[in-house]
């Protein structure tokens, strides 16, 4: 594990998503969740055990069924209230953003900034990460697959930018930013 860490280094705000071989975020089980196998969740903790506040929306929360990060905080983009969410999230631990004042996928992390400087995971959904990596450049972003394709499917498919690529386990996993 300490050889993956010195790959993704110690940026403030990472991002992370698993898709299929055909660039999909969604399992057959209507979930990320069936995608990537216990090398995509190790990697999932490894981001989550770094940061200081795990940013998801309310979409993701509520089709992944979001339980608490145990090692982070939980801040979650939304525009409904807290009673729209999983039962398990409808605590005071939760934090959520957007749901007073519309904000971006952008001004949500830039709030976060603002009142921590703790690192930051994003686990968006694909429509709100590319939005997030076209107006931010300080997001180190990875997309994970089992198949070799899968990665280069979803760049194409949401025109982004491939940083670089590597190994971890099974996984295929490569480094995206936005065109900004």
């Amino acid at each position: 594990m300490p050889e993956l860490l010195s790959l993704i280094g110690d940026p403030l705000i990472t991002a992370s998503m698993v898709v299929d071989g055909a660039g999909s975020h969604i399992g057959p089980d209507g979930t990320s969740k069936s995608l990537g196998g216990e090398s995509d969740f190790e990697l999932l903790m490894l981001f989550r055990k770094r940061a200081g506040t795990v940013l998801t929306t309310g979409l993701t929360a509520r089709s992944e069924n979001y339980r608490l990060p145990s090692s982070s905080a939980l801040a979650i983009l939304t525009r409904s209230a807290i009673e729209t969410l999983p039962k398990d999230l409808q605590v005071e631990q939760v934090r959520l953003i957007g749901n007073e004042t519309s904000l971006t996928p952008d001004e949500a992390v830039q709030e976060l900034l603002t009142s921590s400087s703790t690192p930051i995971h994003i686990e968006f959904g694909p429509t709100a990460l590319s939005e997030t990596l076209r107006s931010r450049t300080d997001v180190r972003a990875f997309i994970s697959s089992e198949f070799p394709a899968g990665a280069a499917t979803f760049i194409s498919k949401w025109d982004l930018l491939q940083v670089g690529t590597f190994r971890f386990k099974n996984l295929y996993v490569t480094e995206v930013s936005g065109r900004v």
